[in-house]
């Protein structure tokens, strides 16, 4: 399918469809506009009696509000979500969605995961000459945890997977980090996570890993939610991956962002 967005001055947006063919519309979605300008291409399909329209999600918009954390706050994602589901696509594919609520909020949903992703990072990280051991694979948390065990089998991995914790003080809400190995014994480590806004977490594990003895560190993340994150983690990994799932560049120099649909071939 091939569309064009008009934009008029005072902010309006519509959708224009030059080509109904293969009905599989593939968008980023960074705003409430992008958003909407989806249920544009939609409206234009239905009224062409176009059937069976697919949509393809990179990264998954308000996917960190996956709860409504106070009563009086709106709840983002199940908005979204209702929104996305009153377009009634015939399937609906998200890129490695932070939350297990998209998967039950979205009708007919179908995760992508991750593991093409995983694989092109540790294959990169093994052209280094210099390279000759399987590195850990560290989640972040519990829940990430979880599905790095399921990407490490889909991928083959053969290596050793641990995964950090957090605890919280509900009074001084201090985040503390907690790793169950004070010694990696000189080990490279590649931290695996879905979602990076800032950094503040990979800054963190970075630092605690190498009072632990451990070897060089990488970091490779699904999506990245923000063009300029912290600056530190150029200082904390020797090299950082992700995928252009929100964005095409960012402000890091030591950074390697793979193209979901070129590279990866996810779809």
């Amino acid at each position: 399918m091939k569309y064009r967005r008009i934009k008029y001055p005072d902010g309006g947006v519509y959708a224009v469809v030059d080509d109904f063919s293969n009905p599989v519309i593939v968008e980023r979605i960074n705003s409430y506009e992008d958003l909407f300008f989806i249920k544009s291409i939609k409206e234009a399909c239905d009224y062409n009696n176009i059937e069976n329209v697919e949509l393809i999600i990179p990264c998954m918009f308000q996917q960190q509000h996956d709860k409504r954390f106070h009563k009086n706050e709106s709840f983002e994602l199940k908005i979204v979500s209702q929104f996305i589901n009153s377009c009634e696509f015939s399937k609906v594919h998200i890129y490695h969605p932070h939350s297990d609520v998209t998967e039950i909020a979205i009708n007919k949903c179908h995760v992508i995961d991750n593991s093409s992703f995983l694989q092109m990072v540790l294959d990169d990280i093994y052209v280094n000459p210099d390279f000759n051991e399987v590195p850990i694979l560290l989640s972040t948390d519990a829940g990430s945890y979880k599905w790095l065990n399921k990407v490490a089998d889909v991928i083959d991995f053969k290596g050793e997977l641990y995964g950090a914790s957090k605890s919280r003080d509900i009074i001084t809400h201090k985040l503390t980090q907690v790793i169950d190995r004070q010694d990696f014994e000189g080990r490279t480590i590649l931290i695996v996570d879905d979602l990076c806004v800032f950094g503040g977490t990979f800054i963190g594990l970075s630092n605690l890993l190498k009072e632990r003895n451990c070897g060089d560190l990488y970091l490779a993340i699904s999506h990245i939610t923000v063009v300029n994150p912290n600056m530190e983690l150029e200082n904390c990994f020797k090299k950082i991956y992700c995928t252009n799932s929100k964005y095409d560049h960012y402000n890091l120099n030591n950074i390697k962002v793979f193209d979901i649909q070129k590279d990866l071939n996810l779809y």
